[in-house]
């Protein structure tokens, strides 16, 4: 049994493998076929590939070709959008802007502009008519936005008072955002004046309207300069033509104002109009320079500015001429003025120049006139000494009343307030050199034994000006009491006019502070100078004295009884307390001196005369009009009047 199902199982695997070898056969067969017929579809997809290659290019052809045609026709529609332009935008730009709503109006602008800057491409006359609509169009919208800004410029262009502030960053100008909207406006201006090569001239627009507002704000100080003037000036038909003390018979209106009037009103530092003009237009300028900046395009703003300015400047340049031409024809005194001027220029020249781009004009009139503020100065100097020493002719003769003469007054308050100058005229006077007050002079005018205690010291050069104009008015008080038509009077005169400087430079040592700034006329001028000048009035005392003394030069006479001499002695002290009457001393010190002088002159001398001549005749009597203590009272109140 077991053998049997060996048997059967052999067979059984063979019919298997029989079966197997047929079926690969099979798959053998079938597989070249399948491999045949791969091979002919291959042949014909080639075949096929090549028939449909060309079909294939026109076919990317007619792509191409749509697709250009496609983005023509949407030029085309740009294009025919940008022909009616115009139309679409014209009401919007006629119209004008909308202060509160800006940006639509801008974008009416830029539509204008892309479509103008579109047809320029175009070689059609129709896109040329188009395009002149288009541009007629910008010069409206671009003439509207011009006419805002001026609108929006002028709402704060009406002027203001720099007087008002202490500085040029508290002026005020525009609120932020003001300034804001005009530098947008102005900006997108240039820019689309450069595109659409429109001159807007946006510079003169500004500059026009800003000037304006400065030279409101300024004007005040104009006018103030001009009133100064005329209220200063005096009718002279020689005015500015004439200097101080040239030999003439009489002299010009200056000089006689300067010697004859008091003057009451002395010029005080820093009240000047022009010095003024001066320090608020270089704030105004500033605040101005600072907003130019906020609102224009810096690639125009410097000319904006300069621009802007330019006409006040040549304005104030002016005014400085005026002013000028005003001190060359005034007193001296005016010279204060002058000084104040000088000092505020020089503190702002370097501002000026640095905020303004001068032209060539302009920088030489802004030099020229400290130019000539500083000739007059240097001058006056010398002017003062010349009329010092020859200040008498046909109009300004002394009065015949003894009192400190207006010359003395003048000049000693002229130094009183020259020297709160002293750093100022320091700085002049170094460059001059010193004893330059006396060139030109005649020989006996020119006090050379003086010279400065270092004449490389400005200080220096200063204090021997001073103590030079102080030799020259002792001088003219001497020149003045030889005016004087009786002796007495020339010797009160001369008594009471060096008194006065004594006095006044006495009152003016501040010795002992060793602060220069706290110098005094006196301290400068020198202690030796008051004591000489003391050493004068005693000399004229002495004068003043013989003349009293002269009234009893009849009581040695032996040819004359003692009636006769009182007789004489009388007339002559009647007529010698009636002239005092009208002489004028006012220092109670002086008429003090005087009157001490006076006594002691005639009553020892004449208590001696009585006591000499006990005569009790009736003629005697009768001449007896006074007693010694009669006398001393008539003599106390001689120079009350």
């Amino acid at each position: 049994m077991p053998s049997e199902n060996y048997l059967y199982d052999d067979a059984e695997e063979e019919a298997e493998l029989e079966f197997l070898r047929e079926s690969l056969e099979q798959m053998d067969n079938l597989a070249d076929k399948t491999t045949q017929l791969l091979k002919v579809f291959d042949i014909r997809l080639k075949n096929l590939g090549r028939i449909i290659a060309p079909i294939y290019k026109s076919t990317q052809k007619l792509t191409r070709l749509y697709d250009n045609i496609e983005t023509t026709i949407g030029s085309l529609d740009d294009i025919m959008l940008f022909f009616n332009v115009a139309k679409d935008e014209a009401e919007t730009i006629r119209a004008g802007p909308d202060e509160s709503e800006l940006l639509p109006y801008l974008d009416s602008i830029n539509r204008l502009k892309d479509a103008s800057d579109a047809l320029k491409q175009l070689d059609l006359n129709s896109a040329s008519q188009s395009r002149q609509e288009i541009r007629e169009l910008l010069h409206i919208g671009l003439g509207n936005l011009s006419q805002l800004f001026s609108q929006w410029l002028k709402q704060c262009s009406g002027g203001v008072d720099p007087a008002a502030y202490s500085n040029a960053a508290e002026i005020p100008t525009f609120p932020m955002d003001s300034v804001k909207l005009l530098g947008m406006l102005a900006t997108y201006l240039n820019l689309v004046n450069d595109e659409v090569s429109y001159d807007l001239k946006l510079t003169k627009t500004y500059a026009s309207i800003r000037t304006r507002h400065l030279q409101k704000s300024l004007a005040q100080f104009s006018d103030m300069c001009n009133g100064y003037i005329r209220a200063n000036s005096f009718d002279s038909p020689m005015t500015g033509q004439r200097g101080y003390a040239e030999t003439s018979s009489r002299s010009n209106p200056a000089e006689v104002r300067f010697c004859t009037v008091r003057n009451e009103h002395w010029y005080e530092a820093g009240m000047s109009p022009f010095a003024q003009y001066t320090v608020n237009i270089v704030k105004l300028f500033q605040a101005e320079r600072d907003l130019v900046r906020q609102i224009m395009p810096t690639v125009i703003s410097e000319e904006s500015f300069q621009n802007t300015a330019s006409r006040p400047f040549d304005a104030y340049i002016n005014t400085g001429d005026k002013i000028v031409s005003f001190f060359l024809s005034s007193p001296l005194y005016e010279v204060l003025h002058a000084l104040d001027v000088y000092g505020y220029m020089l503190d702002n020249d370097s501002i000026l120049e640095s905020l303004l781009s001068l032209q060539q004009n302009q920088n030489n009139g802004l030099a020229m006139l400290l130019s000539k503020l500083q000739l007059h100065i240097s001058k006056s100097f010398t002017a003062l000494i010349q009329l010092l020493h020859n200040p008498f002719r046909e109009d300004t003769m002394p009065k015949q009343n003894g009192g400190v003469h207006e010359l003395a007054f003048n000049t000693l308050t002229f130094l009183l307030y020259l020297i709160g100058y002293k750093d100022l005229l320091t700085n002049i006077f170094l460059p001059l050199g010193d004893g330059h007050w006396n060139q030109g002079l005649p020989q006996e005018m020119s006090n050379i034994a003086h010279h400065a205690s270092d004449p490389n010291d400005g200080l220096s050069i200063f204090q021997h000006y001073l103590r030079d104009v102080v030799d020259a008015l002792s001088h003219m008080i001497d020149q003045g009491g030889k005016q004087m038509k009786r002796p007495t009077l020339q010797f009160i005169f001369l008594v009471n006019n060096h008194s006065y400087l004594a006095r006044t430079l006495r009152d003016t040592m501040y010795a002992g502070d060793e602060d220069s700034q706290s110098l005094g006329l006196g301290d400068l001028v020198g202690g030796s100078v008051v004591m000489r000048i003391e050493g004068l009035i005693d000399r004229s005392r002495k004068g003043y004295v013989a003349t009293w003394k002269a009234i009893m030069s009849s009581f040695p006479a032996a040819s004359l009884n003692p009636a006769e001499k009182l007789y004489m002695f009388n007339q002559g002290f009647d007529d010698m307390v009636r002239s005092h009457k009208a002489y004028e001393v006012f220092d109670n010190d002086v008429r003090a001196m005087l009157v001490s002088d006076a006594a002691d002159a005639i009553i020892p001398d004449y208590e001696t005369f009585l006591r000499q001549n006990p005569d009790k005749s009736p003629e005697f009597a009768r001449a007896m009009k006074y007693t010694p203590r009669d006398i001393h009272r008539k003599i106390s109140t001689m120079l009350d009047d």
